[in-house]
């Protein structure tokens, strides 16, 4: 049984709520979030990244979050933001060229996330962790929802569809990265107590994307527990924001490879990867993978497919060594260029799937990197498995959309 509830957001007025908002600020490009910075004074930008008002300097809370806090303010006594009267939940639609999201936000409890209700499937990073909890201890608040996920539900789809067909959106604009967005407020109490009821009725949320995020918040509600031994559980400290996207409406993309390696990148490179894979000459635009344990290389201007060696295969056991980013990560990374850390090895980049194939090849083409591996993506089953199983994947396994607008509906905390 997992435990969302209503809350009563700060939002942007309904005539700015395009201005304000922007991309998710830990998976923005840093030159965009720069020219916004500089070109949009209403920016929530200027409250979730005020170091880059600081041109050159590392990010400094002690220096850099007043000045974010003196935005946000400001925005409040500007009505740029507005807090919502009451506790509400907020239908969230996003569309991608033909592709439609729409799913909730609510606030998630940390101990259903503590207690393993809420499921992971990544490590998080200490110093980005802290970072975080930082964020929301300065400013109680936090204005981009984790993306959680969870089995479909036909009684939640309803109700999403009925709003959406049945009644005008607070919001309705096309951000600059051309997508459209729109949300509506449900408030209505029977509306409430159904998208409650459902939920305390699934057994596990799994996180889809925001592991930091999530971490970071409850971090930061065991901090507020500490100074508060008497708090009863119904603080805001104790919840979190989060937009609720089922299964089936997720987009799961792969996360390809990127090596830069010049002296491992020669002659002998493919006979070693023999050992392996089966290896396909594929002429000299990348593979994009078509099917699970198959992979693609791509180099100096050669693309080669590859199929894991069915002996090879009889080896792997269990769920993480039968992960496509799993066999990538021992028998090309660790086997051939002994990389053994792939968060911390800097001849190791990432791309996601999303970007496209072309753009692959332009970066190894121009001699931005040596070698591309190309993957097939990771499903929800498998996601569902390793978070069910306790496991961690390896590194950057998924890319998954929507990615949730920041500063649309942030959630704010009793100070």
């Amino acid at each position: 049984m997992t435990k969302i509830k209503p809350f009563a957001a700060l939002r942007p007025a309904k005539d700015k709520a395009g201005e304000v908002s922007s991309p998710p600020f830990d998976s923005g490009s840093r030159d965009l979030a720069n020219h916004e910075i500089l070109n949009n004074p209403i920016s929530y930008l200027h409250v979730v990244k005020p170091y880059l008002h600081f041109k050159g300097e590392r990010k400094n809370p002690l220096k850099h979050f007043p000045l974010g806090l003196e935005y946000l303010n400001n925005f409040k006594k500007q009505g740029v933001l507005v807090k919502d009267a009451v506790p509400a939940f907020y239908i969230y639609r996003l569309i991608k060229g033909s592709q439609a999201y729409a799913g909730i936000i609510a606030a998630a409890s940390v101990d259903d996330y503590l207690n393993n209700n809420i499921l992971k499937h990544e490590n998080t990073l200490n110093e980005k962790q802290n970072e975080i909890a930082e964020h929301i201890q300065f400013y109680k608040s936090l204005g981009n929802p984790v993306l959680l996920t969870y089995p479909d539900d036909e009684a939640i789809d309803m109700l999403i569809s009925q709003y959406i067909m049945k009644h005008v959106p607070e919001y309705n604009f096309i951000s600059n990265d051309q997508i459209k967005h729109n949300l509506w407020v449900v408030s209505e109490p029977k509306d409430i107590e159904l998208i409650e009821q459902r939920f305390n009725s699934i057994e596990n949320l799994y996180i889809a994307d925001g592991h930091h995020r999530s971490a970071g918040s409850a971090e930061f509600c065991e901090i507020m527990r500490a100074e508060n031994p008497a708090y009863t559980g119904e603080e805001s400290f104790n919840y979190f924001p989060v937009c609720l996207i089922p299964f089936s409406k997720l987009t799961i993309f792969e996360y390809h490879r990127l090596v830069r390696d010049k002296t491992i990148i020669n002659d002998k490179f493919i006979d070693k990867i023999k050992n392996f894979f089966e290896v396909i000459p594929s002429g000299n635009l990348p593979v994009q993978p078509l099917n699970k344990k198959d992979f693609g290389l791509y180099f100096q201007g050669k693309a080669f497919l590859l199929k894991l060696k069915p002996e090879i295969d009889k080896t792997l056991t269990g769920t993480l060594d039968n992960l496509d980013v799993s066999i990538v990560e021992q028998f090309i990374l660790k086997n051939i260029f002994d990389i053994v850390d792939s968060k911390a090895d800097n001849r190791l980049f990432f791309m996601d799937g999303g970007k496209g194939i072309g753009h692959l090849r332009e970066v190894i083409d121009n001699g931005e990197f040596d070698l591309a591996i190309t993957l097939y993506p990771t499903s929800i089953e498998e996601i569902k498995q390793v978070a069910e199983q306790n496991l961690i994947m390896p590194p950057k396994s998924t890319w998954i959309e929507p990615k949730i607008r920041t500063g649309l509906v942030i959630m704010e905390h009793e100070k």
